[in-house]
């Protein structure tokens, strides 16, 4: 029996061993008692130096204040799944998928499992790709500004030419009424297709992100959304904020494009307001309506939603944000990012 149980832990550890991802086993009084070769490697540790370390000791100070809220919480019997970049010693980073696994023994929790995966790799394939569907939007805003719009506007006048020839020989020919009329309805709506096209190309395009900043990109978003859509959409902004970071400016103002698209389309949103602020090295963006609320997330065929949900999560976690949305007190939905500063 001895031996049969000797040969069984052999095999678990074994198996821990040639898993692709860091395996360990913390207890109640987050002490490690086990640890795969992946979870030895990565911190530079012995089986002997891991066995009884204090979670404290090895993840050091910083790190554990970081995971301490999560690790609290699946004390309390809450399973855990976050992201997270780790800095390895030699200053490797390294993208992980961090998961803690409550033990339960009936409602008591006896330790915690833990699992680390490290995703580096598929991270950056998502950056690529999303940088790759950038300059591809930025491409088609410019081909719309520059050139098809230009084509459209050209277009317009020529119309309004043939119009102004055709009414000057209304006289001589008054058959020549109704040619002057459809020469005025194609020049009218080839102007409205150069306003199509130039929404349509600030979208794809945000040269006012560029130009003069995130505060007046977003105002300048929420007037083309009220003017466009038929909406009121707000923006508010009490402070003079001054984002640094191009690709932290880009970030927001993408999730609020999508956070207010989403609204409307499956919300049926007709209030909605866009809040930037900083307050004590918080920064924060929110993006509030009047909508149906969650409930419009979750409706039949709407798939769209919870891919842009999606999108606007994995755009916080690149620039190190949280994305929280959830009902408002007075109905319809708030999307909430925020990120330190300092």
């Amino acid at each position: 029996m001895t031996e049969s149980l000797h040969e069984s832990a052999h095999f678990m550890k074994m198996i821990a061993d040639f898993m692709p991802g860091m395996v360990g086993y913390w207890t109640r009084d987050l002490r490690s008692t086990f640890a795969n070769r992946e979870y030895l490697n990565w911190f530079g540790k012995s089986t002997e130096e891991m066995h009884g370390v204090p979670v404290q000791d090895l993840l050091g100070g910083e790190l554990f204040r970081k995971h301490e809220p999560y690790i609290r919480a699946a004390l309390a019997g809450q399973p855990q799944k976050f992201d997270y970049t780790l800095a390895l010693p030699g200053n490797e980073i390294r993208e992980t998928l961090v998961h803690y696994i409550p033990h339960l023994d009936g409602s008591e929790v006896q330790g915690l499992f833990v699992l680390i995966l490290d995703v580096t790799e598929r991270k950056n394939m998502e950056l690529a790709l999303v940088s790759a569907a950038e300059e591809h939007q930025r491409l088609i805003g410019q081909e719309l500004h520059d050139n098809l719009g230009q084509q459209i506007a050209a277009i317009a006048y020529q119309a309004q030419a043939l119009e102004r020839k055709i009414s000057a020989s209304k006289d001589s020919d008054p058959g020549n009424a109704d040619a002057a009329t459809i020469a005025a309805s194609i020049a009218t709506q080839a102007q409205h297709a150069v306003m199509q096209c130039k929404h349509l190309a600030r979208g794809l395009l945000p040269l006012e992100l560029e130009t003069n900043g995130l505060m007046s990109a977003l105002r300048a978003f929420a007037s083309s959304i009220s003017s466009t859509y038929g909406v009121v959409c707000d923006f508010v902004c009490i402070d003079d904020i001054d984002i640094g970071d191009d690709e932290l400016a880009l970030s927001l103002y993408r999730i609020a494009q999508e956070a207010v698209h989403n609204s409307m389309r499956h919300g049926g949103a007709r209030n909605l307001t866009i809040a930037l602020k900083e307050r004590e090295g918080l920064l924060s963006l929110s993006i509030s309506d009047d909508g149906c609320g969650l409930e419009g997330l979750t409706a039949k065929g709407a798939t769209a939603p919870g891919m842009g949900i999606g999108i606007m999560q994995y755009r916080a976690l690149r620039i190190g944000a949280t994305l929280k949305l959830g009902p408002r007190a007075a109905g319809g939905t708030e999307v909430l990012i925020e990120r330190q500063t300092r």
